[in-house]
């Protein structure tokens, strides 16, 4: 046997059986990936969705409730009876000095809870009510988180200060509130008035509440609240992810939050809000911005506008695509590792097969070959296995000693049997050809002129019907050594019933019965 073709042909076996099993696995494992990425990917952005708005719910909730405090103080007694003219930090202001720069000069010392030479009797009723007052407004600003506190009368002079500071009463943006707020009619003045955010240090963004104190209808005086960001920064960094950035931009593109970009090793920073996004928000868009659709940074952007009070902000979330799209390549790194496992079992399974199937294959053949070529001494193998190449080996086995036996026998013997397998040929012909016409006049149904003749039994296979004895009559190599013509010629007899004379069929299925009753009456001469 020559080793080499065999060798080729194991491994063309292996190839085959393995470009076949790995296309399949290939394209499934593919398709799984992708859909699963576009769900992990779906997944991603939704999260960061639902981190912006909750983000977004807790801005509008805080500066709501700003407002509600602000309204509510200046609809309170606590306010009212301070800033009234009559009798609160407007009047007391006017009795501090002949004018207004030496009533200024003589409030300061007592902002500051300081004596002073200057203070003298017109001083004590404001130092009453100073004493009344500012601890009541204290503890109002610590209980709702606001910086300060300021009461300016009807001129525009600072009455009243809880955390006295030169900047107060000289804030451009707090004097063009304040000034805007007094020359609006009555019918027109809102209830509160907020200005702009503006930095407050080099960290912070502060703004001013401003509700007139009103008594009897009248506005009495005017009460400023500052507040900054840092509170709503500390609210929200306790939310938010540590890798995560977080931006509430105003008009000026400036952050309301401070301090919140996150940096890496190098101290700088680790990611950017995209121009795109926060143009996009202060379009009125919401949504997520992939990193395929700028190039600034591989992250993830989630963008939609705050309106707050009349204040149109961009809110603006981000997250690096390393830490978004982790369970992405968790999912990637699965399935590399499941194609590789797969390859590697279809490598060695079809080596193995090869190994089991295609030598033996091959042996057989040679063995065949060397039978045709008169070498009957080649030993037959794999005659032990139980599957069909153990069936093929028992067969050559049997033809082998059939071919001993016939060749080294006799000459008297041997013409013995060619006249005896002449005279079985010819009746195995005759019933052949008598059950492939009673077939082709029954439309070639084998099952249904078994069932319905009950001349020949019917097996179930694996769910199928087979007709096993049958199938033996229609070829000449299958038909028994002792033939049943009988059945044979019953079948006949019985599609001869079922058939009309003008068919094509009957005549040669008459033909076929005489044949095969001459010839059993003579080898019964014979006999």
């Amino acid at each position: 046997m020559d080793m080499g073709y065999s060798t080729r042909l194991q491994r063309r076996f292996m190839w085959w059986f393995f470009s076949l099993s790995i296309i399949p696995v290939v394209m499934l494992t593919g398709y799984f990936t992708w859909s699963q990425s576009q769900l992990l990917i779906n997944q991603a952005h939704q999260q960061l969705e639902h981190e912006r708005d909750r983000n977004y719910a807790t801005i509008t909730s805080y500066f709501d409730d700003q407002v509600r405090a602000v309204i509510n103080l200046a609809a309170s007694d606590l306010a009212i009876s301070s800033g009234g003219r009559f009798y609160g930090f407007p009047h007391a202001f006017q009795q501090l000095g002949n004018n207004t720069r030496q009533a200024q000069r003589r409030l300061i010392p007592i902002l500051q809870q300081s004596s002073s030479q200057h203070a003298g009797v017109t001083a004590q009723k404001y130092r009453r009510l100073y004493r009344r007052f500012h601890h009541q407004f204290q503890a109002w600003l610590a209980r709702y988180a606001f910086n300060n506190l300021a009461m300016f009368d009807l001129n525009q002079n600072l009455v009243y200060a809880v955390k006295p500071h030169p900047m107060t009463q000289d804030n451009p943006s707090l004097k063009r509130a304040i000034k805007q707020l007094m020359s609006l009619p009555d019918q027109q003045r809102p209830k509160w008035v907020r200005t702009a955010f503006e930095p407050h240090g080099s960290r912070t963004m502060q703004a001013w509440y401003l509700v007139p104190i009103l008594k009897s209808g009248q506005m009495q005086s005017i009460l400023a609240i500052r507040t900054t960001t840092d509170n709503l920064s500390a609210t929200l960094r306790q939310r938010q992810r540590p890798e995560s950035g977080l931006w509430l931009i105003n008009q000026n593109h400036q952050s309301l939050l401070n301090s919140w970009v996150p940096h890496s090793n190098q101290a700088t920073p680790s990611i950017l809000p995209p121009k795109h996004a926060i143009n996009a928000a202060f379009d009125g868009q919401q949504g997520v911005m992939s990193p395929s659709q700028y190039a600034i940074m591989p992250q993830l952007t989630a963008y939609r506008p705050v309106n707050v009070a009349g204040a149109s902000w961009a809110l603006i979330t981000c997250t690096p695509q390393k830490s978004a799209y982790q369970p992405l390549r968790h999912s990637y790194a699965i399935s590399a590792t499941l194609v590789i496992v797969v390859i590697v079992l279809l490598v060695f399974i079809g080596h193995w097969l090869s190994h089991r199937l295609t030598l033996p294959i091959l042996q057989l053949t040679w063995c065949a070959e060397q039978f045709a070529a008169g070498e009957l001494d080649y030993p037959v193998t794999h005659r032990q296995r139980n599957d069909e190449i153990g069936r093929l080996a028992s067969a050559l086995s049997h033809l082998k000693h059939s071919m001993r036996a016939r060749y080294f026998a006799p000459s008297s013997t041997i013409k013995h049997k060619d006249t005896h397998v002449h005279q079985s040929e010819g009746i195995h012909r005759r019933l052949v050809n008598a059950m492939n016409l009673a077939l082709a006049a029954w439309d070639g149904d084998k099952v249904d002129l078994a069932q319905e003749s009950g001349l020949w039994r019917v097996y179930q296979d694996k769910g199928s019907f087979q007709t096993r004895t049958l199938d033996k009559y229609l070829h000449v190599e299958t038909v028994p050594k002792t033939p049943r013509w009988r059945n044979v010629v019953r079948t006949l007899d019985f599609v001869l019933k079922h058939t009309s004379e003008q068919s094509p069929h009957y005549q040669s299925l008459k033909q076929a019965q005489s044949d095969i009753q001459n010839w059993v009456s003579q080898d019964k001469g014979r006999r």
